[in-house]
């Protein structure tokens, strides 16, 4: 009741005409002037003249990202989205399949073209949110809801992500309240306030509650994210920025559920049976930055950037055969330069890092000193031609040295085609569990070589008309010393193999609708007879068919824009999913023993904003029971069945 209460009040209030128009929330003129006396009214008998006075002024600060990356989020495109993990983005994206475990909160694992998991790297306002053990990304970490923009380079031997978070600059307090709701206690509740105390003084304060349940016993997820941040502005130059943001997530772990036959998995949550009966786990990080940004002037982007990065990861797993725990502390001292000059943007940038690891109960090792540096650069050539790029070479004191150097040539031979080549090389030291890990059932191995890989591949895309385009990608992995888990649970590098991926979609985006239809098709191939690269390529040809449509217009005489609209997916082709290992908490792909049967799924959503009220509609797998009792993305743990979720997205101005 009080729900619709709320949604109530909040719908009354944006519909009276009496509202101002919305604010928006960046400024391309001084936030605020505070009025300076004017002159006439100056004391004339005054023998020295006052000192002038200095506006209470702040100008927007303008970020120039790297260069050598595509935009591929922004808080506009994500606000119509009914998401509480940036990772499920990828399950709609052309060229890849992702391998989910049934509830939001957990780690998922990833195939983006021929990148899996352990390629992945991303930052969040320039910290890495990698798992200091494993190397995994630690998707639950970003608040997707402070969002501002999302940069990804998918060219190269590594994917790299960037994401910057929103400022606000107006001086009346702000509240947005987000709110999502379905059942087996699946809820996400996101405050946010903010406020300039000063025009060049921000507070802004959050927290969010997020849980799921997805039906199965041993299933529930837990978790909370609180965050601070504060911005001040020393002068038109120079400006200081801190945030602290802590995670926690408790889940309990089923290990997967008793599956000796997919085809005969009943997917009736109260028959299934996990693993294990009582396993559970916690994950817990702080991220805290302090940083100085330089701009040479009012009209300009930030150029420098300095400061401290301090974060920590607590992990710890029981379960029937073991107890583990590990707990890593980073302090990471940086410096960023971007320069520019004529067509050509450079950005290079370098790190010291400290890490230490406090348990000394799980690893062999506990700290490390390292350095990173990277220099990313984009050149416009010529109007029909662009070249991108990208170098990195990391260190650290127990001999670990990691590089990569890759790049992308882009051609524009008419204003409706874009071809480019792209790939890259890289060599790449061992994670620090595969090399030091300590447990009853798994050991790490110091004898570890680096992985070396060589990419290579092309795209095409051709817009045919102004609302449709078409595109194919092709992508060549060759992958050397891969790190896996053998059948006597120790780390080993396996034999060379190969990772194709082809990829091809037909895009929509006209005044009423938008949508995509797209084909991806991955495989494993390797003439070795070792035990797991047999495993690679026995694992079948991985076959997503992915399509949406969605409508879009005004209502109620443009009072509310409304988008709604249906997305789907097919796999036609059975074949062996990425196995996700418990007790190491880590992805592992192509060998899974069960094959996963052919599975389909469908979701129907609504958006509706009116105003500063944003009401979002989602049904969930809707299809569940037609022509299939249940489905498997990564086998073993089933996904949730059909259901309705309710999303609010309220924006409070006082």
């Amino acid at each position: 009741m009080i729900y619709l209460l709320a949604i109530w009040t909040a719908f009354s209030f944006s519909v009276q005409d009496t509202i101002p128009p919305v604010q928006q929330d960046t400024l391309p003129e001084p936030a605020v002037m505070d009025t300076i006396p004017d002159s006439t009214y100056a004391d004339s008998t005054l023998i020295e003249e006052p000192e002038p006075e200095i506006p209470d002024t702040v100008y927007v600060w303008k970020y120039k990202m790297q260069q050598t990356m595509d935009v591929a989020e922004t808080d506009s495109s994500l606000r119509w989205i009914n998401m509480v993990n940036l990772f499920d983005r990828f399950y709609g994206k052309s060229g890849a399949i992702t391998y989910r475990t049934g509830t939001a909160g957990r780690p998922d694992g990833l195939e983006l073209h021929s990148f899996e998991t352990r390629h992945l790297n991303m930052e969040l306002e320039g910290m890495s949110i990698n798992d200091p053990l494993t190397g995994a990304v630690h998707w639950n970490r970003i608040p997707i809801r402070k969002i501002k923009e999302y940069r990804e380079a998918d060219y190269g031997a590594s994917y790299y992500g960037q994401i910057r978070l929103i400022d606000h600059y107006l001086t009346q307090p702000r509240t947005y309240l987000n709110f999502d709701e379905s059942k087996y206690n699946y809820r996400n509740l996101d405050f946010v306030f903010t406020q300039n105390f000063r025009s060049d003084t921000n507070l802004e304060l959050s927290f969010w509650d997020r849980r799921d349940g997805g039906s199965y016993n041993r299933s529930d997820v837990e978790g909370r994210q609180a965050a601070v941040r504060v911005y001040h502005q020393l002068s038109n130059r120079w400006l200081l920025k801190t945030m602290y943001l802590n995670n926690a997530i408790d889940r309990e772990e089923s290990f997967g559920y008793i599956v000796n036959d997919p085809l005969l998995f009943t997917f009736n949550r109260f028959v299934e049976t996990p693993i294990e009966n009582n396993a559970s786990s916690n994950q817990t990080s702080s991220d805290i930055y302090l940083k100085a940004q330089y701009r040479p002037d009012i009209n300009s982007a930030v150029r420098t950037e300095f400061g401290l990065h301090y974060q920590t990861n607590k992990w710890s797993l029981e379960y029937s055969a073991d107890s583990l725990s590990t707990d890593f502390k980073q302090t990471e001292l940086f410096v960023r330069q971007n320069l520019t000059y004529g067509g050509t943007d450079l950005t290079v940038q370098g790190s010291a890092n400290w890490l230490s690891e406090s348990t000394n109960r799980n690893l062999s090792k506990s700290n490390w000193l390292g350095g990173r540096a990277k220099a990313d650069l984009n050149s416009r050539l010529l109007s029909w031609l662009n070249i991108q790029g990208y170098a990195v070479s990391e260190y650290w004191d127990d001999s670990r040295f990691s590089s990569e150097l890759s790049g992308r040539v882009t051609f524009f031979p008419d204003s409706r085609i874009t071809l480019s080549g792209f790939g890259g090389v890289m060599n790449r030291a061992p994670d620090l569990q595969s090399l030091y890990w300590i447990s009853d059932i798994y050991d790490g191995n110091s004898q570890l070589q680096n992985e070396q890989e060589l990419t290579m591949g092309g795209s095409a895309e051709v817009r045919v008309l102004d609302w449709l385009s078409t595109g194919v990608r092709g992508d060549f992995r060759l992958n050397e010393n891969s790190i896996f888990v053998d059948d006597e649970n120790r780390f080993t590098n396996i034999d060379p193999y190969t990772h194709l991926s082809g990829t091809g979609w037909i895009g929509l985006d006209s005044r009423l609708f938008e949508g995509e239809l797209s084909a991806v098709y991955k495989k494993f191939l390797n003439d070795s007879e070792n035990p797991i690269n047999q495993q690679l390529e026995l694992s079948g040809d991985r076959i997503w068919l992915k399509g949406n449509l969605y409508w879009k217009s005004y209502l109620f005489d443009r009072a509310t824009f409304v988008t709604a609209g249906v997305s789907g997916v097919f796999s036609p082709q059975a074949f062996s999913t990425a196995e996700y290992i418990t007790p190491l908490n880590r992805w592992q792909h192509g060998t899974n023993p069960t094959v996963n049967p052919s599975y389909h799924r469908m979701d129907v959503d609504i958006s509706a904003r009116i105003r500063w009220f944003m009401l979002l509609l989602k049904w969930e797998n809707v299809l569940d029971g037609v022509n299939q009792p249940g489905y498997f993305e990564s086998t073993g743990y089933p996904m949730p069945e059909r259901r309705f979720r309710l999303g609010l997205r309220i924006l409070f101005t006082n």
